[in-house]
């Protein structure tokens, strides 16, 4: 649980850093579909963040703990952090974008998988 909490709480600290740098610095670098982009990176990190932290008080198993912070980890890195490298597009080489634009998709998953076993994961506990 301590582990779940650490994670959660810096990534959430994280978000929030992310969200004030988008609110203040990106406008004037990026357009604002880019901007709309960043932002949406930043959204999904919150909630999954939170994700992290609501998971660490609702269960007790230390093993579903670390296989939910595996999982919304990959999403966070997958999805808003290809996310976060797309709002820069027009700058990045064009290899580089055809490798990230994937990435962000795949990022999803790992959400819809990290809820999926966390439901599961709260059934088997509360069976038991």
């Amino acid at each position: 649980m301590k582990n779940s909490i650490t994670v959660g709480a810096l990534l959430m600290s994280l978000a929030i850093l992310l969200g004030a740098f988008g609110s203040h610095g990106l406008k004037n670098i990026v357009s604002n579909y880019s901007v709309e982009i960043y932002n949406k990176a930043v959204y999904y990190q919150v909630i999954h963040s939170l994700g992290i932290l609501v998971t660490a008080i609702i269960l007790k198993d230390e093993k579903s703990l670390r296989i939910l912070r595996i999982l919304f980890l990959a999403g966070i890195v997958g999805f808003s952090g290809s996310l976060y490298m797309l709002t820069f597009a027009d700058v990045l080489p064009e290899v580089l974008k055809k490798i990230i634009g994937p990435i962000t998709p795949i990022g999803g998953v790992f959400f819809v998988a990290s809820w999926v076993y966390f439901a599961m994961a709260f059934r088997k506990e509360t069976n038991n």
